[in-house]
């Protein structure tokens, strides 16, 4: 019984030892949860609000009868991006890093036969391609890898 006790005692003390960060009830670290409390005050407009595509890889977005809804994006703070690219909707994940970093994964549509594929195309290939952001006032530029801006949305006022 001794010997048991003793293990048990000398496991939980190496455990603790080993461990050299405090972990929250969600099981971050506070260091994690500080950086994405700071990450999440510096984007937190980002999130709720319908951001309408207006120019995609440098040409205006002209809504025209083949769209049957506007294309937008719109974030939540779980983290998931929602919206409809103009005929077909969507879904996936969106990753917000530091201040103006950005991946977007796991995005997933309807597949209904939509006249205005093109552009929809186009704008799932902006998002999978999005490294960084820009968000002045009420408009968003997604830009990628290069830091060419790649589409450009706007909140309706």
């Amino acid at each position: 019984m001794r010997k048991i006790l003793f293990i048990i005692t000398l496991a939980t003390f190496t455990a603790a030892c080993n461990s050299n960060t405090s972990k929250t009830s969600s099981g971050a670290s506070a260091t994690d949860t500080v950086e994405q409390k700071n990450d999440t005050t510096l984007v937190a407009d980002l999130y709720g609000k319908e951001w309408n595509l207006v120019e995609l890889n440098g040409g205006p977005v002209v809504l025209d009868s083949t769209f049957s809804k506007k294309p937008l994006l719109v974030f939540d703070k779980e983290n998931r991006v929602s919206g409809n690219m103009g005929c077909n909707g969507f879904g996936g994940n969106v990753e917000l890093k530091g201040t103006d970093g950005i991946t977007f994964s796991h995005i997933t549509a309807t597949q209904m036969a939509c006249p205005n594929l093109k552009v929809e195309q186009d704008f799932l290939d902006v998002m999978n391609n999005a490294k960084s952001f820009t968000k002045e006032s009420n408009t968003l530029l997604l830009k990628n890898e290069k830091g060419e801006i790649t589409a450009k949305l706007t909140i309706d006022k």
